[in-house]
């Protein structure tokens, strides 16, 4: 039904779930991966997992969010949407073993599908292939579930992931979908999909409860508007804001610091995080406390 992608799932949640669902992107999130050009691309195949480097503060980030808030035993399911292209999938899935990153599915994109189709301008494009992935995510988790979705500024993570909980509740279906996704120059046979999935897709409450936007070195917090929206500008803002949700155990703040000093993160830099933290998304200060 759906062109230019490669999922697994290897998890059936019921159909009544109505605990969290974390969705991660991989590009800039996870890992730090760069696809800017045609070369790269084709060292694709080559790349060795252990060459890859994750993200500061992403590994301890992810497995704190996979075990819950309480201290109670949980697997809270995890899945990744990446704009990689499926070639790296034995690379990605490597590294994760060894980082220690325990997930339920991953989908990538068919990149090579799209050149040759005669789609190579949209190997970059991500709305529509984002938007269709996590609608078929939707469809395996369709419940009163709660989604909590992770990217970077990059790309259009923040606006795909609105647009998802936007669809999901009815609020933008049919035409006003098909017009909406053909200004953001969505390919019509993305849009086609898109369109037969919402056909089949029961219309609920927005299940998207928070944004998570990392944000790049020069990146401005002030373009997300979306209340939902958590624009942070490291994993160590990511998860203050997290246990102070509930998600994540406040203990898990130190070993996200931890992890940033081991990748030589200046002092400074960490107390001035903890402080807009604090400043903008009213993080309390005994949960500030555990970053020093």
């Amino acid at each position: 039904m759906t062109a230019f992608l490669n999922r697994s799932n290897d998890r059936a949640l019921p159909a009544d779930y109505a605990g969290d669902v974390l969705v991660w992107d991989i590009d800039k999130t996870y890992l730090d991966t760069h696809f800017s050009s045609w070369r790269g691309l084709l060292r694709i195949p080559l790349e060795l997992a252990i060459d890859k480097r994750a993200m500061p503060g992403s590994v301890p980030l992810l497995r704190a969010l996979r075990h819950g808030g309480t201290k109670d035993s949980a697997i809270v399911p995890l899945y990744f949407i990446s704009g990689s292209p499926i070639q790296l999938r034995s690379t990605i899935e490597r590294k994760m073993l060894l980082d220690g990153v325990d997930y339920d599915g991953i989908t990538f994109k068919d990149q090579w599908g799209l050149v040759r189709a005669g789609r190579a301008k949209d190997v970059k494009a991500q709305i529509g292939y984002k938007l269709k992935s996590l609608l078929l995510l939707r469809h395996d988790v369709p419940g009163p579930s709660r989604f909590y979705l992770f990217g970077d500024d990059v790309e259009a993570d923040a606006e795909v992931f609105v647009l998802f909980g936007r669809v999901c509740s009815g609020e933008l279906r049919d035409e006003a979908l098909t017009r909406h996704l053909a200004e953001r120059n969505v390919h019509p046979v993305d849009i086609a999909e898109i369109r037969a999935l919402c056909d089949t897709l029961e219309i609920t409450d927005d299940p998207v409860e928070r944004v998570f936007i990392l944000l790049s070195p020069d990146g401005d917090p002030e373009r997300f508007r979306d209340e939902k929206v958590v624009a942070a500008r490291s994993y160590l803002q990511t998860a203050l804001v997290l246990a102070h949700l509930g998600r994540i155990r406040p203990e898990s703040i130190g070993t996200i610091v931890k992890d940033l000093r081991r990748r030589q993160t200046p002092e400074a830099r960490i107390r001035f995080e903890v402080e807009d933290a604090a400043r903008r998304f009213e993080v309390p200060a005994e949960l500030c406390k555990r970053a020093e």
